[in-house]
């Protein structure tokens, strides 16, 4: 079975013909270190979210929290101290944005979609509970503003993948968010607030992928 993430998909879709074969020797092929590393870039920062929320903190903690990690990349060199810095980053500017949410996290989700043989982990950051409601939440870090494509695949196959777990959440209550910009997004409303009416596809191999995008049939690439 092979896998990709649907970070990885959403940055396939998008990429040239040439950057489409690294993604899927980085997929078939992952260096362990390369591919813990990318998921634990922005460990600190989700870390620090989730205890605020499950702490039910006050907003000054999470400026707290940013300027002990301050401290500790004050003492480190090289990409050590950069990762810790963007994690900094993140952290103050959901306090800026987002931090009047009254969210209440609840256990983890790990999900998957399966395409013939190809596997696409979709493993959200947070569950939360708002009041009544129940959220499932994507959060992205990135200095660079993620691209409209980006965001509707991602959360379009997080959809999906809470649909398959029957956890029967209306589309509204999936929701990526571009923390650094302070915007939301969800499959229903997209960042520019136009629905989005898509059906997602897969390739049958990775071999196959890049012709396969290319069809008319295949739904996440149409966005």
């Amino acid at each position: 079975m092979k896998q990709i993430s649907v970070k990885g998909l959403a940055d396939f879709i998008e990429a040239s013909p040439v950057r489409q074969r690294t993604i899927v020797r980085q997929f078939k092929y992952p260096k362990e270190d390369e591919a813990r590393a990318k998921i634990v870039y922005y460990r600190e920062a989700r870390d620090t979210i989730e205890a605020y929320h499950r702490g039910r903190h006050a907003v000054p903690w999470l400026e707290e929290q940013a300027g002990r990690l301050d401290m500790i990349a004050a003492g480190l060199i090289g990409r050590s101290k950069t990762r810790l810095q963007h994690n900094t980053r993140g952290i103050r500017a959901y306090g800026r944005h987002f931090s009047s949410h009254a969210y209440r996290p609840i256990d983890d989700l790990k999900l998957h979609l399966t395409y013939s043989d190809v596997r696409v982990t979709v493993n959200p950051d947070l569950r939360v509970r708002e009041a009544s409601d129940e959220f499932v939440l994507k959060l992205e870090f990135g200095v660079d503003e993620p691209s409209e494509t980006e965001i509707k695949v991602i959360s379009q196959l997080m959809y999906e993948a809470v649909s398959a777990a029957r956890l029967q959440l209306k589309s509204g209550n999936i929701l990526y968010l571009d923390v650094p910009r302070g915007r939301g997004a969800s499959r229903s409303t997209g960042r520019s607030s136009h629905a989005s009416k898509h059906r997602s596809g897969m390739p049958n191999d990775f071999g196959d992928m890049g012709s396969y995008l290319n069809l008319a049939g295949c739904g996440v690439c149409r966005m």
